[in-house]
């Protein structure tokens, strides 16, 4: 009886494993909980984490006002890229000759604008500066109604395929070196260059006026090649005149070449690769009239002679301050000097006629440069991938 008291006291025969029991059961789905929560939170973290890192990271926003109203356009970080890419190969490919000459890299180099800015704060202010013109002009254009042609846009995206063709694999993986990107930022360059061409062709400019103002007496180029054996030893300060016995021994390989070019088809191929003669591979000379009397080029008076060699006309040889020369007239009145002349007179007066239209434009426009850019945005490694 005193055993069914107690029992009845207790709650019952098992009545602490029970409760035991049910004790383990209500901890373990609080730990199922937390450990869920847990895992919820983490993956928020890294969502968070990864849409801080993908998301679009506006650089600069564009605004025009006018009597159609207020429109704003978002230039994101990955339209930049290529902007950055071009410039970062072109300095990049200069880095042995800015380490030979200041003995840094350009992006580290002082004083590389005018304004005292180091290599890579000009390049960043040189990006920009073209992305606020770019869609500037692009804003204009639309505004107005220009538009690409299938054909037009055809051609940029070839032109994008041939542009990927120099890309290393880790470079093409970039955001903004995608072919994705690419094809749109190469789209808007087109319609840029296309309405760039439209107010240069509303400016009015006679070309042919412009051209006619370069004399063509002074740009008449006589284009010639030449072989050069040296009759100097040694380098800089120690340089030295060979010895008469291998200057004579140079004058007879000179003049053994000159017997081969007679029945040579090919001016250009009369030194082998393994030569041992000392004689120099073929090199090319352009001298301008205008130039005649300051070219470097062996002496006033051997220059004299050699302009009025007939074309293909080869010459004896030649001694020179430093050595032995056979030379080959293959254009006595190239006009590839004038012609250039007159390409960069025009396009210096494109330039002009341009840049007058563009700083009417921007007036209409005003551009807010974003904070990711200012402090996040560093040139001279950004596309150095391999």
């Amino acid at each position: 009886m005193n055993n069914s008291k107690k029992l009845a006291k207790n709650g019952g025969i098992g009545s602490e494993k029970q409760s035991k029991g049910s004790g383990s059961v209500v901890i373990a789905s609080k730990n199922k909980i937390l450990l869920t929560l847990g895992i919820a939170a983490i993956i928020i973290l890294c969502a968070g984490v990864f849409y801080m890192q993908l998301r679009p990271r506006a650089v600069l926003k564009v605004t025009r006002s006018d009597e159609s109203g207020e429109k704003t356009n978002t230039v994101y970080m990955k339209e930049a890229v290529y902007d950055i890419y071009t410039l970062e190969t072109q300095f990049n490919s200069y880095a042995s000759l800015y380490q030979q000459m200041y003995g840094t890299t350009y992006w580290e180099m002082e004083n590389a604008d005018e304004d005292g800015r180091n290599g890579a704060s000009a390049a960043k202010k040189q990006v920009m500066d073209g992305l606020k013109q770019k869609e500037i002009l692009y804003m204009e254009a639309e505004k107005l109604g220009y538009t690409l042609t299938d054909e037009e846009k055809k051609a940029a995206d070839e032109s994008v395929k041939k542009a990927m063709e120099s890309m290393t694999d880790g470079q093409k993986n970039l955001p903004g070196l995608d072919e994705e990107t690419l094809k749109e930022v190469f789209a808007k360059n087109t319609l840029v260059q296309k309405y760039r061409q439209v107010i240069i062709s509303e400016s009015g400019l006679d070309r042919e006026a412009l051209k006619a103002t370069v004399k063509k007496e002074d740009f008449r180029q006589y284009t010639m090649q030449y072989y050069k054996v040296s009759n100097k030893t040694g380098s800089g300060d120690e340089e030295v005149d060979v010895t008469a016995e291998q200057k004579q021994t140079n004058l007879n390989n000179m003049k053994a070449l000159q017997e081969k070019a007679k029945t040579a088809e090919d001016f250009t191929k009369l030194v082998e690769e393994k030569d041992t003669t000392g004689i120099q591979a073929v090199q090319t000379q352009e001298l301008l009239e205008k130039d005649m009397d300051s070219s470097s080029f062996l002496t006033k008076k051997l220059r004299k002679r050699l302009i009025k060699m007939n074309n293909d006309q080869i010459s004896d040889v030649i001694e020179g301050e430093d050595g032995y020369y056979l030379v080959k007239m293959v254009n006595n009145d190239d006009s590839a000097a004038y012609d250039k002349e007159c390409d960069s007179v025009v396009s210096a007066e494109e330039t002009k006629q341009f840049n007058a239209k563009y700083d009417e434009i921007k007036t209409r426009y005003k551009t807010e440069v974003q904070s990711y850019w200012k402090g996040r945005v560093k040139l001279g490694s950004y596309t150095a991938v391999q």
